[in-house]
């Protein structure tokens, strides 16, 4: 449903704003008004940043980014290690604590960034090590062959023998002695079945044109870490291999330090970092208020359950210095009263079904507890299946209880759990265990869907007929609230003309006695007489309802081509000889009536409700409830 919300405001003197606004946020239940009307009819102005607010918001902006980069590098402590999360006040950000946490933060920030750069540094070379660790192994017994030289240079290559159909050795013979008219070295040795590495020596006058027509060849030259870059090719690789054993110990001290650090001063970094997002948040919602020489107006929304709280703790913290009212909220005002929907714990998780279209305007109907009623019936009918039902059950429970963190996972699993369930209903209704196999273990058919047809068609016309009707009932019941009689008495024409049909219908078809017919007739004559006498032109469109009503046979046609796959599934695998064979293709199919028994009669559930139902009572529009309080992720639009 949709919760009744009050309006209220709250007059403060100026000198109290920042209490009042900090007291709002730790409470945290009031929406705030960004342009109340009467902001119009009495000199109100809004409250502006002065320049030393707008210092002080850089600043902490400015503070707030640095201690988050801290504590993205600070390691978190173990889960054992971690202290019991207790209710804390936040630390006050007066202008000497700031200056203070300013000095804090660059003392540690230095500590991190030299710990935190040298870290990455190691672990770059260690990659780096690890990656060419054979190549560099195997080029160390060349380089004692290699002297030092003004007139030679050398350098390391590795070849990759799956990279074509090249012979890359003989490519690179013949390039080199193109390049130097014969006036090189070449060692090589296999480091894998498909990787070699070569040991180059030339002329230095010729390292330019080497090296490009390397790249231009694609040829990987091995490239060494930058702390050893500048180094000739030998000293780099014996610097390299003695640091083998030696960066993994560097790595340990840095992670050591790096954790000693965060043991000293994560905890209180982080307090600080909620202390500065508080303020930011107080700081920005300000900008929302109103004031006077010497008052301070804050304009908002509240639940109305939750208005006596409020109050009380405004008046146990500020006496009679502050003033907390509600204001009448008129009928023409509910379009901009922000919506909260409060539905019992069973029902919540559908309210994704209904916010997936648009929230419902206030002062309209929240359709989430219908939809929590007809969808999984829906999709009951459709599948109703007991196997296929029980692998969505699992399906949906493994899904819940591995995403349950995630809201919104959790909600459609937890949806899919309630279908299921009438899935295996409906399916012990039907008689049906993958198909026509349910026999096999006692099942046996009250309505068999291969041949029952008639009753099928019954069902889902009676369905569509008390979900259509529904709808329409609660047209009538929104319009009648909102003191539009006309539209009321017009969706009763409707309601009366969708049963008159119906039953006309059914009298046509035998189902109700013969001698019913002329009353039948009388009451769609009575009802096209009121809704177009009630509601003119619009009237019309009340008429689609008939055809709505016969949309539902999709619960019969959809459910029944289920069926029919889940039959052939079991014929097929039955004709073939060979039973491992056989198990195989029914469960093939069987695999493909899953999904689509899993896509289609959600997509068609939530068809009927969003088109055949809603139209006739929802109201799109709603303004969603967010109340002021900390790490609130937005803030209402001014105006």
């Amino acid at each position: 449903m949709i919760e009744s919300i009050a309006k209220i405001r709250l007059v403060s003197p100026r000198t109290l704003m920042s209490r009042v606004t900090s007291t709002l946020q730790e409470i945290g239940v009031l929406h705030v008004e960004s342009a109340p009307a009467e902001a119009t009819q009495v000199p109100l102005r809004p409250q502006m940043m002065d320049e030393s607010a707008r210092r002080r918001r850089a600043e902490l902006e400015r503070l707030h980014e640095e201690v988050r980069r801290l504590l993205l590098l600070l390691p978190e402590a173990p889960p054992d290690e971690r202290p019991t999360a207790q209710p804390t006040r936040h630390p006050e950000l007066t202008e000497e604590s700031l200056t203070r946490l300013a000095d804090r933060v660059r003392e540690v920030g230095r500590q991190v960034d030299d710990l935190a750069t040298k870290l990455k540094a190691t672990e770059e070379e260690l990659a780096l090590l690890s990656k060419y660790e054979r190549a560099l192994t195997g080029l160390a017994p060349f380089l004692q062959f290699v002297q030092e030289s003004k007139d030679l240079d050398h350098l390391g290559v590795t070849l990759d023998e799956r990279e074509g159909s090249r012979d890359l050795l003989a490519l690179l013979r013949e390039m080199m002695a193109t390049v130097t008219d014969n006036r090189y070295e070449l060692f090589h040795t296999r480091i894998d079945a498909h990787s070699l590495v070569v040991l180059l020596v030339f002329p230095k006058a010729q390292s330019t044109r080497v090296r490009n027509l390397l790249w231009e060849e694609g040829l990987a030259e091995l490239r060494l870490p930058a702390s050893v870059s500048d180094k000739p090719l030998g000293e780099a690789v014996r610097m390299l291999l003695q640091k083998k054993t030696a960066l993994p110990l560097d790595a340990t001290r840095y992670r050591r330090e790096l954790r000693e650090v965060a043991r000293r001063w994560r905890r209180e970094l982080a307090e600080y970092q909620d202390a500065i997002a508080c303020s930011l948040e107080q700081l920005q919602v300000s900008l929302y208020f109103y004031q006077t020489e010497m008052a301070g107006f804050i304009y908002g929304w509240v639940p109305r359950r939750m208005l006596p709280n409020l109050q009380n703790r405004i008046r146990d913290e500020f006496d009679d210095k502050v003033v907390l009212e509600e204001c009448p909220v008129t009928s023409k005002e509910w379009v901009g009263v922000p919506v909260a929907l409060r539905n019992l714990g069973f029902l919540r998780p559908f309210e994704t079904l209904t916010r997936a279209v648009a929230l419902p305007r206030y002062g309209s109907i929240d359709p989430t507890p219908y939809m929590a009623a007809f969808f999984p019936l829906f999709y009951g009918v459709i599948l109703g299946d007991v196997g296929y039902g029980l692998l969505v059950l699992i399906a949906a429970a493994i899904v819940r209880r591995r995403y349950r963190t995630h809201p919104l996972v959790r909600d459609l699993s937890t949806i899919f759990l309630a279908a299921s369930g009438a899935a295996i209903g409906f399916g012990l209704l039907f008689g049906e265990l993958f198909g026509e196999l349910g026999k096999y273990v006692g099942l046996y058919p009250v309505l068999n869907r291969m041949q029952a047809f008639l009753p099928l068609l019954a069902l889902s016309i009676g369905i569509g007929t008390l979900h259509v009707v529904l709808g329409l009932a609660l047209g009538a019941r929104s319009a009648w609230r909102h003191g539009d009689g006309q539209e009321c008495l017009m969706k009763c024409g409707g309601m009366a003309l969708v049963l008159s049909f119906i039953a006309l219908i059914a009298g046509v078809a035998g189902l109700l006695p013969r001698h019913w017919m002329r009353a039948e007739l009388g009451g769609l004559l009575c009802s096209l007489t009121v809704i177009f006498v009630f509601g003119g032109g619009r009237g019309a469109m009340e008429l689609h309802n008939l055809v709505n009503v016969l949309s539902y046979l999709r619960l019969m046609g959809i459910g029944v081509a289920s069926a029919a796959l889940a039959f052939a599934a079991n014929k097929l695998g039955g004709m073939v000889g060979n039973v491992f064979l056989g198990i195989v293709i029914a469960a093939v199919l069987h695999g493909i009536n899953v999904v689509f028994g899993i896509l289609s009669p959600t997509i068609q559930s939530l068809r009927l409700h969003y088109v055949e139902f809603f139209e006739n009572f929802f109201v799109p529009g709603g303004r969603p409830y967010r109340p002021f309080r900390h790490l609130h992720p937005a803030l209402p639009d001014r105006g």
